[in-house]
């Protein structure tokens, strides 16, 4: 693994995947089980009350068991068919614009940007739900924990990125989602920002990195 001594002053910004590059990732899976004749929030439920389907997210966010196997955990918790179900749960996802584009303009004003994912995709034949958006040339890092073996909320997946990054921690705004992954990151002593909404979130990291 390359590792870059942190530059001093150097600004990061480090991006979770879903939910922030693309559209609201939770809203995507409600929509999904609703569609299904499920509850909005059957797959909540059940990775929040079954511990076998929350092993399964673990095990395979670490790459420790396929996309299949975990499939075919989750299938059989919801009661839906197992095949193709990581794929047929994330198709509603689309690229989100606005934070593609706020990415873009501060690795063009010098700030390392990267993304830390977490993802169940390995194995053959995995759904791979970052295909299409040209990643490796967007950001200066990518780590996406299936992968690397490491996954939010543990720290080493934050000192891993911030490695690759080469910028010190206190030099970072780190955005998620899910809030569960942001404590970590402000422990280590990043900039650590709730992401929900576009409209007010771009502005507040284009602020908090310099760029408005």
């Amino acid at each position: 693994m390359r590792v870059d001594p942190p530059v001093p002053g150097r600004r990061g910004l480090i991006l979770d995947f879903a939910g922030v590059l693309t559209t609201d990732f939770f809203g995507t899976l409600r929509d999904f089980c609703a569609a299904e004749g499920l509850p909005p929030d059957a797959i909540e439920q059940l990775v929040r009350t079954d511990a076998r389907a929350r092993k399964a997210v673990a095990d395979a966010e670490c790459g420790r068991i396929s996309q299949r196997e975990f499939d075919a955990v989750l299938g059989a918790g919801l009661g839906l068919p197992a095949e193709g179900l990581s794929a047929r749960m994330t198709a509603g996802l689309r690229p989100s614009a606005p934070v593609l584009d706020l990415a873009g303009r501060a690795r063009a004003a010098g700030v390392a940007t990267a993304v830390l994912s977490n993802y169940w995709g390995a194995g053959p034949g995995a759904h791979d739900i970052h295909a299409g958006y040209d990643l490796d040339r967007r950001f200066d890092v990518v780590v996406i924990s299936h992968l690397v073996g490491v996954r939010k909320p543990e720290e080493p997946a934050y000192r891993l990125v911030l490695d690759k990054l080469g910028v010190a921690p206190e030099d970072c705004v780190f955005t998620d989602d899910n809030r569960s992954h942001l404590p970590p990151a402000e422990a280590l002593g990043m900039i650590a920002l709730p992401f929900a909404d576009p409209g007010r979130d771009v502005p507040e990291i284009e602020r908090l990195l310099g760029l408005a």
